[in-house]
């Protein structure tokens, strides 16, 4: 007896790894919201981010003067990375 009447399971969500370079302390956002609080380099992880275009952030914790970047990217289904560099 097997399963019938089971469709494919499509995915709507992926996994990111925030990937941040930098020698402060940072904030971390995605869409406008934040997500991490005074983070230094390293790699961060967001779990079920919808699949979709997003906006990612790395603000220094004194002000964006002091260091910033930002990109879009596209998520997809599974795993994703985004680079910020906001020295």
């Amino acid at each position: 007896m097997g399963f019938t009447g089971c469709g494919t399971i499509i995915a709507t969500t992926g996994t990111v790894y925030i990937v941040v370079y930098g020698w402060d302390f940072y904030n971390l956002y995605m869409d406008y919201t934040q997500q991490s609080w005074g983070v230094t380099s390293g790699t961060y992880v967001l779990y079920n981010v919808p699949i979709g275009t997003h906006f990612f952030e790395a603000e220094d914790t004194w002000g964006w003067i002091w260091g910033y970047d930002s990109t879009t990217k596209y998520i997809s289904a599974g795993v994703n990375y985004v680079y910020l560099y906001p020295y």
